[in-house]
């Protein structure tokens, strides 16, 4: 299900009864976050959780990782599933096993009776129609930031109005979150019930570790255990404010999910741990996909272009690019990026180039932004100034 069509099918909650402050002096725009209170506690429960873990990321496996995102499904109780009391020392980071037939059609009735999930395709439905939240901060982001993905003329009047008291409603925790925002929410609940599809048999072990890879990624983006759980909360209250929650129900589930992760990173065994799993990558990229935002919302045509590794893995700055006539029969815009530092001999070395798309470019380097709309045949040159400068440039025949 999209945006708008959970805009234009779900009812609006019940807009807080505060005053909305002005924008602050950040250049944002439409950012008028509500005034509830949640930001300061929230603000106050990352202090107390940042005294609680000290520990930063330490290295573990595969396995380790995917259970111990599930923390929050680990301290509730499943049908058919060994809760931590009916466990060992390494419940947080053991994926469970459902112990016999019995269990296995318990907990498989219960995914099905609450969820309606009866195998991978209708967990995947299940997860993205009703566990997503972080696509729908990720478009207020946008508007916010001057980057709207889509023109809010194509809603219509019920859905509009939705969709501004839930962009205002999580304005709120854009100063604590950025561009994190509400991923570890989804993050946990999604594996939460990849877990519980894995120990019944639901999920073969392919399906389960194709389908947690993209989560395991997802996490990178995070610091560490107490960053992930910043996130978390705050995807949960809008998750609840979504569902019609107002201030009195919204407090008590702040203070519910402040127990739950407040466990986790109190638990040397859990959280506490700081045990981290951090996929191999072809090379050490600056960027993990989930820091990227969303820049060419109107771009048309081909997207393809080739930058060199200055640019992608050691960070440097785009310094000279050019557009030349783009390859037949590839998805290819004609740009290829340097940073102009590159000898002759690396850039004629294929391993330090790769293929990318525009927008990721951008998010290495957004000053290249204005630049794209030019035609073939154009380069430029970052000048001593900081800006890019045109340079005379001639486009090989090959």
């Amino acid at each position: 299900m999209g945006l708008f069509d959970r805009f234009k099918k779900q009812d609006k909650p019940s807009e807080p009864k505060v005053e909305t402050p002005a924008a602050p002096e950040t250049g944002l725009i439409d950012f008028h976050p509500y005034d509830t209170g949640l930001a300061e506690s929230v603000r106050a429960l990352e202090a107390d959780l940042r005294k609680l873990n000290t520990n930063g990321r330490r290295p573990c496996g595969r396995d380790e990782f995917i259970a111990l995102l599930a923390g929050i499904a680990a301290l509730r109780k499943t049908p058919g599933i060994p809760g931590p009391n009916e466990s060992g020392p390494n419940y947080f980071i053991t994926l469970p096993k459902c112990a016999d037939r019995t269990a296995e059609m318990a907990c498989k009735a219960h995914l099905k009776e609450i969820f309606g999930i009866t195998d991978q395709a209708s967990m995947v439905d299940f997860c993205n129609r009703e566990l997503r939240c972080h696509s729908q901060y990720l478009d207020f982001e946008g508007f916010w930031e001057g980057r709207p993905p889509f023109d809010l003329s194509q809603l219509n009047g019920g859905a509009l109005e939705f969709f501004k008291v839930a962009r205002d409603f999580s304005a709120q925790f854009y100063p604590i979150v950025g561009h994190k925002g509400y991923l570890a929410w989804d993050i946990s609940e999604c594996v939460g019930h990849l877990r519980a599809g894995y120990a019944c048999g639901l999920l073969s072990r392919e399906e389960f570790d194709e389908m947690a890879e993209h989560w395991i990624v997802q996490a990178q983006i995070f610091r560490d255990w107490t960053d992930f759980a910043v996130s978390l909360v705050c995807g949960e209250l809008y998750w609840d404010f979504r569902g019609g929650s107002k201030l009195p129900e919204l407090n008590k589930g702040l203070e519910l999910w402040t127990k739950l992760v407040s466990m986790l990173l109190n638990d040397g065994a859990a959280w506490a741990s700081g045990l981290w799993y951090v996929p191999p990558r072809k090379k050490e990229f600056g960027l993990w996909a989930p820091e990227f935002k969303l820049y060419l919302t109107d771009w048309e045509g081909p997207s393809g272009c080739f930058a060199t590794d200055h640019i992608t893995v050691l960070g440097k700055k785009v310094g000279w690019c050019y557009r030349e006539q783009p390859t037949e029969g590839r998805p290819d815009s004609g740009w290829r990026f340097f940073s102009g530092e590159e000898s002759e001999d690396y850039v004629n070395d294929a391993k330090n180039t790769e293929v990318y798309d525009l927008n990721t470019i951008c998010n290495y380097d957004p000053d290249v932004l204005p630049l794209l709309s030019a035609p073939v045949g154009t380069a430029y040159m970052r000048g001593p100034d900081g800006k890019f400068h045109a340079e005379q440039y001639t486009p090989s025949e090959d």
